[in-house]
């Protein structure tokens, strides 16, 4: 198949008839309500990801392949409950050189060295030297680097994307500058915020896998990011000779406590200004993303993104967004 017949699940409408390779997500068979199973697939490409049934003729073909597979589906469109999807009459594993690789990646409108010139923008303008040193030796290893490069910020909810991880760090980065800024009176610690925003997330890049789909790695399970981000963390202190331990322990409590609570896997609630902020921070911005992310995913739904998104519990309006207007604009 040439990537000119590529079809794009964004690009999908109802009755639609398909014949197009996609990635696997997920497969699994099911119970139909009468006697028997069906496959249902969960199949993606850098558009979105799209439920397929296949009803029949399904029983070989389910061990030919596995999730993160390439297949070519043939199948058409359908309504179900107000949901677009997809009923599969045949799917066929395809080799990873017949795809076009680009049809699969979601990344970043940024180019890297942009965002790279950027972070380290950051880094030099950071002027406690035990605080500099320790942001130029954790980007400037060249695993870190290349890693942070190609992940994504989240496996699903917000900057999902490839070069997803490096962006939103910047975005936080940038928001942290401005509040440091903003509250003079209140004498922010502004390389101690700094540091937190750029090292915040860093973990991610052992938590989170993406060759192909986005998913856990078992260190991600079984320890997460912020486990992670404080051992690699206190190595790299301890390799800085005379690193203040106040500096050490308030630089941890931040990325300890940037979840912001309990119940959203933060071992610790901030306990410090510098600390609240990174955690307010980070949040606003994942769900500013993550809003964008609904409402441009749910571009043909009218002008009112549905209840299913369990993040926000709610109606999304989209608006402008929805119209490609200004709401201010003089006609």
């Amino acid at each position: 198949m040439t990537n000119e017949n590529k079809t794009f699940i964004r690009e999908i409408k109802e009755g639609q008839p398909i014949d197009s390779i996609f990635l696997v997500i997920n497969k699994e068979l099911r119970p139909r309500k009468t006697d028997g199973q069906y496959l249902r697939l969960i199949l993606a490409d850098k558009t979105g990801e799209i439920y397929c049934n296949m009803w029949d003729n399904f029983q070989k073909t389910f061990a030919t392949f596995q999730i993160d597979d390439y297949v070519r589906i043939r199948g058409h469109a359908k309504m179900y409950q107000q949901k677009l999807q997809l009923s599969l009459t045949d799917l066929q594993k395809v080799d990873s050189s017949e795809v076009n690789i680009k049809d699969f990646q979601k990344t970043s409108k940024r180019s890297a060295d942009e965002m790279w010139k950027e972070l380290n923008e950051f880094a030099s303008s950071i002027e406690n030297r035990h605080l500099k040193q320790l942001i130029k030796n954790i980007f400037q290893d060249e695993e870190v680097k290349n890693l942070f490069s190609a992940a994504p910020a989240a496996k699903a909810l917000h900057h999902s994307f490839n070069g997803g991880l490096l962006e939103h760090t910047l975005s936080v980065a940038n928001l942290c500058n401005f509040v440091a800024e903003h509250y003079k009176t209140v004498k922010v610690n502004r390389d101690l915020l700094l540091s937190g925003a750029l090292l915040h997330d860093f973990g991610k890049i052992f938590e989170l896998s993406y060759d192909r789909n986005y998913n856990y790695t078992d260190e991600g399970r079984l320890i997460g990011h912020i486990t992670i981000e404080a051992i690699r963390l206190q190595k790299e202190i301890d390799k800085i000779p005379d690193f203040p331990k106040e500096l050490a322990l308030q630089l941890m409590h931040m990325i300890l406590a940037h979840h912001g609570s309990y119940e959203f896997g933060s071992p610790k609630r901030p306990k410090t200004i510098e600390a609240m902020i990174l955690y307010y921070l980070d949040d606003m911005d994942a769900k500013i993303e993550a809003m964008f992310k609904f409402i441009t995913e749910n571009a043909a739904e009218g002008r009112w993104a549905g209840y299913e998104q369990k993040q926000f519990d709610r109606f999304i309006y989209k608006g402008s967004l929805f119209e490609g207007q200004d709401p201010g604009a003089e006609e």
